[in-house]
């Protein structure tokens, strides 16, 4: 079990032990219909390097993590005076927005002629994971949640892993320890963090003492870190597409937080 401290913002806003919204589920299913339409269309296209293709799979990064720092912002302005949702949610969505950056700047950098990474592009798609971890920590701190040991090594575990396996991937293709090389592992280790602490709040907020809102958004985190971590693994042997199907968990995974907060607006 699950052991939190009742706290108060600074105008005595007290979280409820039990949010009883419910998802519905109609949602989820229009997502993965529009997802699945899309990528039925973007298969359409033979050629992976097609103009056409690049542009509609930038639209697709750019327009989602939008949506979902829209909703996000709406929900920091609204609490922005409590002690822990202002804040961190103001956090989570200026690294979406960070993150629709990055595409912009890469597609803009690529359409130029301009070398489009290792460019400032990376510092806007890096600077996601501090914002989404402080928004993590900030959630998960509030609630002091008494966690079991397995859980404290999974947590631990988990993005040592990844981050190590794909070290020994990378270096063994490349053969060597190149900017690109460090560059890849600090995301591979900022989205292996991530989906370790979205793991960590999924399996929090599942209890129902924070209600189904906050467990959406942990398991939207969760879809869009794990295509961060497919990605850089795609990448290590030049096998991403503009139409590749790991696509679908960014553009899905940001439709799912988007629905989330939301849920948080109503809920809160």
């Amino acid at each position: 079990m699950f052991k939190f401290v009742e706290r108060k913002s600074r105008e005595d806003e007290v979280v409820p032990d039990k949010l009883t919204d419910k998802i519905d589920y109609k949602i989820f299913v229009i997502i993965c219909v529009a997802m699945i339409v899309f990528q039925v269309y973007l298969n359409t296209f033979k050629n992976p390097d097609d103009e056409l293709l690049a542009l509609l799979a930038t639209l697709a990064d750019i327009i989602t993590p939008a949506i979902a720092a829209v909703f996000g912002f709406v929900v920091a302005k609204r609490y922005w005076n409590s002690e822990i949702f202002g804040k961190s949610y103001l956090a989570l969505s200026l690294g979406m927005v960070m993150n629709a950056l990055g595409e912009i700047i890469y597609y803009y950098y690529e359409q130029t002629g301009q070398t489009p990474s290792p460019s400032i592009a990376d510092v806007a798609w890096l600077s996601f994971y501090p914002l989404t971890f402080y928004h993590l920590a900030k959630n998960i701190h509030f609630f002091k949640p008494t966690i079991k040991l397995p859980i404290k090594v999974l947590i631990v575990a988990l993005p040592i892993a990844i981050s190590g396996t794909y070290a020994f991937l990378e270096f063994s293709a490349e053969q060597s320890a190149d900017m690109n090389f460090f560059l890849g592992l600090a995301y591979i280790i900022g989205s292996a963090i991530i989906l370790s602490g979205s793991i960590l709040g999924a399996i929090i907020f599942r209890q129902g003492l924070l209600g189904v809102a906050w467990l959406i958004l942990a398991l939207g985190i969760v879809l869009t870190t794990v295509g961060d971590n497919w990605y850089s693994y795609l990448q290590v042997y030049n096998l991403y597409t503009n139409n590749h199907i790991m696509n679908l968990l960014w553009y899905g995974g940001y439709l799912v937080i988007a629905y989330a907060l939301y849920k948080h607006r109503k809920v809160i």
